[in-house]
Protein backbone atom coordinates (compact mmCIF):
# COMPACT_ATOMS: atom_id res chain seq x y z
CA UNK A 1 0.00 0.00 0.00
CA UNK A 2 1.73 3.16 -1.20
CA UNK A 3 0.44 6.18 0.67
CA UNK A 4 2.66 8.63 -1.18
CA UNK A 5 5.89 10.43 -0.39
CA UNK A 6 4.24 13.28 1.51
CA UNK A 7 2.08 11.09 3.76
CA UNK A 8 1.77 12.54 7.27
CA UNK A 9 -1.27 10.64 8.53
CA UNK A 10 0.41 8.86 11.42
CA UNK A 11 0.50 5.22 12.45
CA UNK A 12 -3.22 4.69 13.06
CA UNK A 13 -4.25 6.22 9.75
CA UNK A 14 -1.55 4.19 7.98
CA UNK A 15 -2.88 0.94 9.47
CA UNK A 16 -6.44 1.93 8.61
CA UNK A 17 -5.39 2.44 4.99
CA UNK A 18 -4.00 -1.12 4.96
CA UNK A 19 -7.20 -2.78 6.20
CA UNK A 20 -8.68 -3.65 2.76
CA UNK A 21 -5.63 -5.69 1.78
CA UNK A 22 -5.39 -7.23 5.29
CA UNK A 23 -9.04 -8.30 5.07
CA UNK A 24 -8.31 -9.85 1.68
CA UNK A 25 -5.09 -11.72 2.52
CA UNK A 26 -5.19 -12.54 6.25
CA UNK A 27 -7.54 -15.09 7.84
CA UNK A 28 -9.44 -14.00 10.99
CA UNK A 29 -7.48 -16.36 13.30
CA UNK A 30 -4.05 -15.40 11.90
CA UNK A 31 -1.83 -12.64 13.30
CA UNK A 32 -0.49 -9.46 11.75
CA UNK A 33 2.97 -8.20 12.78
CA UNK A 34 3.30 -4.42 12.66
CA UNK A 35 6.91 -3.25 12.39
CA UNK A 36 7.75 0.43 12.74
CA UNK A 37 9.60 1.70 9.67
CA UNK A 38 11.92 3.75 11.91
CA UNK A 39 13.04 0.65 13.89
CA UNK A 40 15.47 -2.19 13.22
CA UNK A 41 15.13 -5.54 15.02
CA UNK A 42 17.20 -8.64 15.55
CA UNK A 43 15.90 -11.26 13.10
CA UNK A 44 15.00 -13.69 15.91
CA UNK A 45 12.54 -11.18 17.39
CA UNK A 46 10.75 -10.85 14.05
CA UNK A 47 10.61 -14.63 13.71
CA UNK A 48 9.24 -15.03 17.23
CA UNK A 49 6.63 -12.34 16.64
CA UNK A 50 5.56 -13.98 13.37
CA UNK A 51 5.06 -17.34 15.12
CA UNK A 52 2.76 -16.00 17.83
CA UNK A 53 -0.71 -17.53 17.86
CA UNK A 54 -2.95 -14.97 19.54
CA UNK A 55 -6.32 -16.53 18.77
CA UNK A 56 -5.31 -19.88 20.24
CA UNK A 57 -4.84 -18.31 23.68
CA UNK A 58 -7.73 -15.87 23.50
CA UNK A 59 -5.47 -12.81 23.34
CA UNK A 60 -6.02 -9.75 21.16
CA UNK A 61 -2.54 -8.29 20.75
CA UNK A 62 1.11 -8.65 21.79
CA UNK A 63 3.71 -5.91 22.36
CA UNK A 64 7.51 -6.08 22.36
CA UNK A 65 8.79 -4.69 25.67
CA UNK A 66 12.26 -3.50 26.68
CA UNK A 67 13.03 -3.79 30.41
CA UNK A 68 16.65 -2.65 30.45
CA UNK A 69 15.97 0.99 31.35
CA UNK A 70 19.01 1.72 33.50
CA UNK A 71 20.53 4.99 32.43
CA UNK A 72 17.83 5.58 29.84
CA UNK A 73 16.91 9.25 29.84
CA UNK A 74 15.73 11.94 27.44
CA UNK A 75 12.89 9.76 26.17
CA UNK A 76 10.62 11.65 23.75
CA UNK A 77 7.04 12.52 24.65
CA UNK A 78 5.86 9.80 22.27
CA UNK A 79 7.38 7.02 24.44
CA UNK A 80 4.82 4.39 25.47
CA UNK A 81 5.37 2.85 28.92
CA UNK A 82 4.34 -0.66 30.00
CA UNK A 83 3.33 -2.00 33.41
CA UNK A 84 3.70 -5.75 33.31
CA UNK A 85 2.69 -7.34 36.61
CA UNK A 86 -1.08 -7.61 37.21
CA UNK A 87 -1.12 -8.75 40.83
CA UNK A 88 2.15 -10.59 40.28
CA UNK A 89 1.31 -11.79 36.75
CA UNK A 90 4.39 -11.08 34.65
CA UNK A 91 3.44 -12.74 31.37
CA UNK A 92 1.35 -9.91 30.02
CA UNK A 93 0.84 -6.19 30.13
CA UNK A 94 -1.83 -4.88 32.49
CA UNK A 95 -1.41 -1.17 31.72
CA UNK A 96 0.14 0.73 28.83
CA UNK A 97 0.31 4.37 27.81
CA UNK A 98 2.48 7.48 27.48
CA UNK A 99 1.58 8.86 30.92
CA UNK A 100 2.08 5.99 33.39
CA UNK A 101 3.63 7.04 36.68
CA UNK A 102 4.80 3.51 37.52
CA UNK A 103 6.12 1.15 34.86
CA UNK A 104 8.68 -1.55 34.27
CA UNK A 105 9.36 -1.31 30.53
CA UNK A 106 8.77 0.60 27.32
CA UNK A 107 7.09 -0.44 24.10
CA UNK A 108 9.84 -1.20 21.58
CA UNK A 109 8.04 -0.63 18.28
CA UNK A 110 6.89 -4.17 17.40
CA UNK A 111 3.22 -5.13 17.83
CA UNK A 112 1.27 -8.24 16.86
CA UNK A 113 -2.48 -7.90 16.24
CA UNK A 114 -5.41 -10.08 15.40
CA UNK A 115 -7.17 -8.72 12.29
CA UNK A 116 -10.28 -8.02 14.39
CA UNK A 117 -8.21 -5.90 16.79
CA UNK A 118 -6.70 -3.98 13.89
CA UNK A 119 -10.21 -3.39 12.55
CA UNK A 120 -11.23 -1.81 15.88
CA UNK A 121 -8.15 0.40 15.70
CA UNK A 122 -8.93 1.41 12.13
CA UNK A 123 -12.53 2.26 13.02
CA UNK A 124 -11.38 4.40 15.95
CA UNK A 125 -8.70 5.98 13.78
CA UNK A 126 -11.21 8.24 12.10
CA UNK A 127 -10.87 10.49 15.15
CA UNK A 128 -7.95 11.59 17.29
CA UNK A 129 -6.59 8.31 18.65
CA UNK A 130 -3.24 6.62 19.29
CA UNK A 131 -2.36 2.95 19.07
CA UNK A 132 -1.65 3.04 22.81
CA UNK A 133 -5.27 4.03 23.49
CA UNK A 134 -6.57 0.80 21.99
CA UNK A 135 -3.80 -1.26 23.61
CA UNK A 136 -4.76 0.20 26.99
CA UNK A 137 -8.31 -1.10 26.53
CA UNK A 138 -6.98 -4.52 25.53
CA UNK A 139 -4.70 -4.56 28.60
CA UNK A 140 -7.63 -3.84 30.92
CA UNK A 141 -9.37 -6.90 29.53
CA UNK A 142 -6.32 -9.03 30.39
CA UNK A 143 -5.68 -9.98 26.75
CA UNK A 144 -2.53 -7.98 25.94
CA UNK A 145 0.45 -10.34 25.79
CA UNK A 146 4.10 -9.39 26.13
CA UNK A 147 7.14 -10.33 24.05
CA UNK A 148 10.45 -9.59 25.78
CA UNK A 149 13.54 -8.30 23.98
CA UNK A 150 15.69 -10.42 26.36
CA UNK A 151 18.88 -8.58 25.45
CA UNK A 152 18.41 -8.86 21.69
CA UNK A 153 19.28 -5.91 19.51
CA UNK A 154 16.69 -3.35 18.49
CA UNK A 155 16.93 0.38 17.96
CA UNK A 156 15.26 3.37 16.41
CA UNK A 157 16.84 4.70 13.25
CA UNK A 158 18.55 8.00 14.02
CA UNK A 159 18.25 10.80 11.53
CA UNK A 160 19.68 14.27 11.86
CA UNK A 161 16.20 15.60 12.55
CA UNK A 162 15.38 13.03 15.23
CA UNK A 163 18.75 13.55 16.94
CA UNK A 164 18.10 17.28 17.10
CA UNK A 165 14.61 16.61 18.49
CA UNK A 166 16.06 14.45 21.28
CA UNK A 167 18.79 16.99 22.04
CA UNK A 168 16.26 19.79 22.36
CA UNK A 169 14.14 17.61 24.61
CA UNK A 170 17.07 16.98 26.94
CA UNK A 171 17.73 20.71 27.23
CA UNK A 172 14.18 21.24 28.51
CA UNK A 173 14.26 18.63 31.26
CA UNK A 174 16.49 18.15 34.27
CA UNK A 175 18.30 21.05 35.90
CA UNK A 176 21.51 23.05 35.81
CA UNK A 177 24.09 22.19 38.47
CA UNK A 178 27.37 23.85 39.46
CA UNK A 179 30.24 21.46 40.26
CA UNK A 180 32.81 22.13 43.00
CA UNK A 181 35.25 23.53 40.43
CA UNK A 182 32.66 26.01 39.20
CA UNK A 183 31.85 24.15 35.99
CA UNK A 184 28.19 24.18 35.01
CA UNK A 185 26.56 20.93 33.85
CA UNK A 186 23.02 19.92 32.97
CA UNK A 187 21.64 16.96 34.96
CA UNK A 188 18.90 14.76 33.52
CA UNK A 189 17.17 12.28 35.81
CA UNK A 190 16.28 8.62 35.39
CA UNK A 191 12.79 7.50 34.34
CA UNK A 192 10.04 8.61 36.70
CA UNK A 193 9.34 5.45 38.68
CA UNK A 194 10.37 1.90 37.95
CA UNK A 195 8.45 -1.08 39.26
CA UNK A 196 10.58 -3.21 41.54
CA UNK A 197 10.37 -6.63 43.09
CA UNK A 198 7.39 -7.21 45.39
CA UNK A 199 9.86 -8.48 48.00
CA UNK A 200 11.03 -4.94 48.71
CA UNK A 201 7.59 -3.43 48.59
CA UNK A 202 8.25 -1.45 45.42
CA UNK A 203 5.33 -2.68 43.38
CA UNK A 204 2.81 -2.68 46.22
CA UNK A 205 3.93 0.72 47.43
CA UNK A 206 3.08 2.23 44.02
CA UNK A 207 -0.05 0.18 43.25
CA UNK A 208 -2.83 2.63 42.37
CA UNK A 209 -6.13 2.86 44.21
CA UNK A 210 -8.01 2.38 40.94
CA UNK A 211 -6.21 -0.86 40.07
CA UNK A 212 -6.64 -2.25 43.57
CA UNK A 213 -10.33 -1.39 43.83
CA UNK A 214 -10.87 -2.92 40.39
CA UNK A 215 -9.31 -6.15 41.70
CA UNK A 216 -11.45 -5.95 44.86
CA UNK A 217 -14.57 -5.51 42.72
CA UNK A 218 -13.63 -8.54 40.63
CA UNK A 219 -13.25 -10.66 43.76
CA UNK A 220 -16.26 -9.28 45.57
CA UNK A 221 -18.94 -11.67 44.30
CA UNK A 222 -16.84 -14.77 45.02
CA UNK A 223 -15.82 -13.64 48.51
CA UNK A 224 -18.91 -11.68 49.57
CA UNK A 225 -19.98 -14.20 52.21
CA UNK A 226 -16.45 -14.35 53.62
CA UNK A 227 -16.43 -10.56 53.94
CA UNK A 228 -19.59 -10.75 56.09
CA UNK A 229 -18.23 -13.71 58.10
CA UNK A 230 -14.97 -11.83 58.75
CA UNK A 231 -16.80 -8.77 60.05
CA UNK A 232 -18.96 -10.92 62.31
CA UNK A 233 -15.99 -12.95 63.63
CA UNK A 234 -13.89 -9.91 64.53
CA UNK A 235 -16.90 -7.91 65.68
CA UNK A 236 -17.71 -10.50 68.36
CA UNK A 237 -14.15 -10.26 69.69
CA UNK A 238 -14.52 -6.48 69.86
CA UNK A 239 -17.80 -6.84 71.77
CA UNK A 240 -16.12 -9.22 74.22
CA UNK A 241 -13.38 -6.65 74.93
CA UNK A 242 -15.70 -3.70 75.47
CA UNK A 243 -16.82 -2.62 72.01
CA UNK A 244 -17.13 1.14 71.58
CA UNK A 245 -17.01 1.92 75.31
CA UNK A 246 -14.28 4.07 76.80
CA UNK A 247 -12.35 0.95 77.75
CA UNK A 248 -12.98 -0.82 74.44
CA UNK A 249 -10.23 -2.22 72.20
CA UNK A 250 -7.97 -0.77 69.54
CA UNK A 251 -8.35 -2.70 66.28
CA UNK A 252 -5.33 -2.54 63.95
CA UNK A 253 -5.50 -3.93 60.42
CA UNK A 254 -2.22 -4.98 58.82
CA UNK A 255 -2.37 -4.36 55.06
CA UNK A 256 -5.57 -2.31 55.12
CA UNK A 257 -5.60 -1.66 51.36
CA UNK A 258 -8.44 0.77 50.58
CA UNK A 259 -10.25 0.12 53.84
CA UNK A 260 -13.09 -2.23 52.93
CA UNK A 261 -12.53 -4.62 55.86
CA UNK A 262 -12.00 -1.96 58.54
CA UNK A 263 -14.99 0.21 57.67
CA UNK A 264 -17.75 -1.99 59.22
CA UNK A 265 -15.63 -2.49 62.36
CA UNK A 266 -15.51 1.23 63.19
CA UNK A 267 -18.80 0.81 65.07
CA UNK A 268 -17.53 -2.24 66.98
CA UNK A 269 -14.33 -0.92 68.63
CA UNK A 270 -13.24 2.14 70.60
CA UNK A 271 -10.46 2.94 68.13
CA UNK A 272 -9.50 1.55 64.72
CA UNK A 273 -6.29 1.97 62.74
CA UNK A 274 -5.29 0.78 59.28
CA UNK A 275 -1.63 0.24 58.37
CA UNK A 276 -0.27 -0.07 54.83
CA UNK A 277 2.98 0.96 53.16
CA UNK A 278 1.19 2.07 49.99
CA UNK A 279 0.74 5.84 50.44
CA UNK A 280 -1.99 5.95 47.75
CA UNK A 281 -4.11 3.49 49.75
CA UNK A 282 -3.58 5.29 53.04
CA UNK A 283 -4.49 8.66 51.56
CA UNK A 284 -7.63 7.17 50.01
CA UNK A 285 -8.63 5.70 53.37
CA UNK A 286 -8.04 8.98 55.17
CA UNK A 287 -10.28 10.82 52.73
CA UNK A 288 -13.09 8.29 53.05
CA UNK A 289 -13.51 7.91 56.83
CA UNK A 290 -17.17 8.64 57.67
CA UNK A 291 -17.59 11.96 59.44
CA UNK A 292 -18.98 10.38 62.60
CA UNK A 293 -15.81 8.26 63.02
CA UNK A 294 -13.18 10.92 62.28
CA UNK A 295 -12.02 11.24 65.90
CA UNK A 296 -11.60 7.50 66.48
CA UNK A 297 -10.01 6.30 63.23
CA UNK A 298 -6.46 6.61 61.87
CA UNK A 299 -4.66 5.29 58.80
CA UNK A 300 -0.88 5.34 58.78
CA UNK A 301 1.88 4.53 56.31
CA UNK A 302 4.46 2.08 57.55
CA UNK A 303 6.07 -1.34 57.65
CA UNK A 304 4.13 -3.94 59.66
CA UNK A 305 7.45 -5.57 60.55
CA UNK A 306 7.84 -2.60 62.93
CA UNK A 307 4.16 -2.51 63.88
CA UNK A 308 4.40 -1.90 67.62
CA UNK A 309 6.98 0.87 67.32
CA UNK A 310 5.02 2.44 64.49
CA UNK A 311 1.80 2.56 66.51
CA UNK A 312 3.51 4.06 69.57
CA UNK A 313 5.05 6.78 67.42
CA UNK A 314 1.97 7.61 65.35
CA UNK A 315 -1.09 7.11 67.58
CA UNK A 316 -2.26 9.11 70.62
CA UNK A 317 -1.02 7.63 73.93
CA UNK A 318 -4.56 6.74 75.05
CA UNK A 319 -5.02 4.50 72.00
CA UNK A 320 -1.95 2.38 72.74
CA UNK A 321 -2.17 2.45 76.55
CA UNK A 322 -0.89 -0.85 77.94
CA UNK A 323 -4.19 -1.38 79.76
CA UNK A 324 -6.22 -1.17 76.54
CA UNK A 325 -6.85 -4.46 74.75
CA UNK A 326 -5.60 -4.68 71.16
CA UNK A 327 -6.88 -6.73 68.25
CA UNK A 328 -4.40 -7.09 65.37
CA UNK A 329 -6.04 -8.37 62.18
CA UNK A 330 -4.80 -9.43 58.77
CA UNK A 331 -7.65 -10.53 56.48
CA UNK A 332 -8.37 -11.46 52.87
CA UNK A 333 -5.36 -13.80 52.60
CA UNK A 334 -3.11 -10.70 52.73
CA UNK A 335 -0.62 -12.64 54.84
CA UNK A 336 -0.24 -15.11 51.97
CA UNK A 337 1.28 -12.62 49.53
CA UNK A 338 4.03 -11.57 51.92
CA UNK A 339 7.55 -13.00 51.41
CA UNK A 340 8.25 -15.73 54.02
CA UNK A 341 10.70 -13.70 56.13
CA UNK A 342 8.38 -10.68 56.13
CA UNK A 343 5.43 -12.89 57.04
CA UNK A 344 7.33 -14.36 60.00
CA UNK A 345 8.14 -10.90 61.35
CA UNK A 346 4.58 -9.65 60.88
CA UNK A 347 3.15 -12.64 62.74
CA UNK A 348 5.48 -11.87 65.65
CA UNK A 349 4.50 -8.19 65.71
CA UNK A 350 0.80 -9.06 65.69
CA UNK A 351 1.29 -11.51 68.56
CA UNK A 352 3.20 -8.90 70.58
CA UNK A 353 0.46 -6.33 70.01
CA UNK A 354 -2.27 -8.77 71.09
CA UNK A 355 -0.40 -9.81 74.23
CA UNK A 356 -2.25 -12.17 76.60
CA UNK A 357 -5.43 -10.10 76.83
CA UNK A 358 -6.08 -9.15 73.20
CA UNK A 359 -6.28 -11.11 69.95
CA UNK A 360 -4.42 -11.58 66.71
CA UNK A 361 -6.75 -12.58 63.87
CA UNK A 362 -5.72 -13.97 60.51
CA UNK A 363 -8.21 -14.85 57.77
CA UNK A 364 -6.93 -17.41 55.28
CA UNK A 365 -8.60 -18.59 52.09
CA UNK A 366 -9.94 -22.08 52.72
CA UNK A 367 -7.90 -24.90 51.18
CA UNK A 368 -10.98 -27.13 51.20
CA UNK A 369 -12.50 -24.75 48.62
CA UNK A 370 -9.39 -24.47 46.48
CA UNK A 371 -10.74 -26.56 43.58
CA UNK A 372 -13.85 -24.42 43.34
CA UNK A 373 -11.73 -21.26 43.45
CA UNK A 374 -9.51 -22.43 40.58
CA UNK A 375 -12.52 -23.09 38.38
CA UNK A 376 -14.86 -20.28 39.34
CA UNK A 377 -12.51 -17.47 40.37
CA UNK A 378 -9.00 -17.67 38.93
CA UNK A 379 -9.95 -19.30 35.61
CA UNK A 380 -12.65 -16.68 35.05
CA UNK A 381 -10.38 -13.76 35.97
CA UNK A 382 -7.08 -14.15 34.04
CA UNK A 383 -6.32 -10.45 34.56
CA UNK A 384 -5.56 -11.30 38.19
CA UNK A 385 -3.18 -14.21 37.72
CA UNK A 386 -2.58 -14.78 34.00
CA UNK A 387 -3.75 -17.74 31.95
CA UNK A 388 -2.89 -21.23 33.19
CA UNK A 389 -3.33 -24.91 32.46
CA UNK A 390 -3.88 -28.02 34.58
CA UNK A 391 -0.21 -28.58 35.39
CA UNK A 392 -0.17 -25.22 37.21
CA UNK A 393 -2.55 -26.57 39.85
CA UNK A 394 -1.35 -28.60 42.85
CA UNK A 395 -4.46 -29.92 44.57
CA UNK A 396 -2.42 -31.68 47.27
CA UNK A 397 -0.86 -28.45 48.56
CA UNK A 398 -3.73 -26.18 47.41
CA UNK A 399 -1.30 -24.05 45.43
CA UNK A 400 -1.71 -22.35 42.05
CA UNK A 401 1.46 -21.23 40.27
CA UNK A 402 0.82 -19.70 36.84
CA UNK A 403 3.29 -19.04 33.99
CA UNK A 404 2.96 -15.34 34.79
CA UNK A 405 4.78 -15.85 38.09
CA UNK A 406 1.62 -15.46 40.18
CA UNK A 407 1.47 -17.88 43.12
CA UNK A 408 -1.29 -18.34 45.66
CA UNK A 409 -1.70 -20.83 48.49
CA UNK A 410 -4.98 -21.71 50.16
CA UNK A 411 -4.88 -22.95 53.74
CA UNK A 412 -6.81 -25.83 55.30
CA UNK A 413 -8.02 -25.56 58.92
CA UNK A 414 -5.46 -28.01 60.32
CA UNK A 415 -2.64 -26.12 58.61
CA UNK A 416 -3.92 -22.80 59.99
CA UNK A 417 -3.89 -24.20 63.52
CA UNK A 418 -0.36 -25.53 63.05
CA UNK A 419 0.83 -22.11 61.81
CA UNK A 420 -0.47 -20.40 64.95
CA UNK A 421 0.69 -23.02 67.43
CA UNK A 422 3.99 -24.18 65.94
CA UNK A 423 5.26 -21.32 63.72
CA UNK A 424 3.92 -18.30 65.58
CA UNK A 425 3.86 -19.80 69.05
CA UNK A 426 0.40 -18.41 69.73
CA UNK A 427 -2.45 -19.94 71.70
CA UNK A 428 -5.47 -20.56 69.42
CA UNK A 429 -8.63 -19.22 71.06
CA UNK A 430 -11.02 -19.70 68.11
CA UNK A 431 -10.87 -21.36 64.70
CA UNK A 432 -13.79 -21.21 62.27
CA UNK A 433 -14.00 -22.86 58.86
CA UNK A 434 -16.80 -21.22 56.94
CA UNK A 435 -17.30 -21.07 53.18
CA UNK A 436 -14.21 -19.70 51.45
CA UNK A 437 -12.47 -18.78 54.69
CA UNK A 438 -10.55 -20.17 57.64
CA UNK A 439 -10.75 -17.58 60.42
CA UNK A 440 -8.30 -17.94 63.32
CA UNK A 441 -7.99 -15.94 66.53
CA UNK A 442 -5.14 -16.35 68.97
CA UNK A 443 -2.96 -14.56 71.48
CA UNK A 444 0.33 -14.78 73.27
CA UNK A 445 0.38 -17.63 75.77
CA UNK A 446 1.04 -16.96 79.46
CA UNK A 447 4.14 -19.15 79.20
CA UNK A 448 5.45 -17.02 76.33
CA UNK A 449 4.72 -13.82 78.26
CA UNK A 450 6.49 -15.10 81.38
CA UNK A 451 9.50 -16.13 79.30
CA UNK A 452 9.70 -12.62 77.82
CA UNK A 453 9.47 -11.00 81.22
Amino acid sequence: VDLGKGWRGGRVASLAACMPIIDELVSPDASVVVVGADHIFDESMLQEAASIDLSGDGDEACVLVEFDLNGMCGLPASTVFCATRPLHGADRIYNIGPDLETYSGIEAGLIVFLPATLRKLADQGRGEVRVANLLSEVARRGTLRMLKTEGRTWFSVETEASAEFTSNGLRHCGQDYVLADGKKVHLVGLPRKLETSPSDGGEWAEFSVEKWRSAVYTAKSFFQDLFVDTTDFIGKLCDELGGCSEGGPLVVEVGCGTGEALLPLMDRARYTCGVDFNPHFVEFCRQNVPQEHQERVRHIIGDAQELNTLLKNELPPAWVDENRSKIAICVGNTIGIMPPEVRKNVYEQMKLLAGVHGYMVVVYWNGNRFGDAVQNFYHKNPQLCGKFTGECIDLDTCTLTTPSGYCTHWTKPEEARAIFEKEVGAEVTALLEKGNGVLVAGRMSNIDMEARV
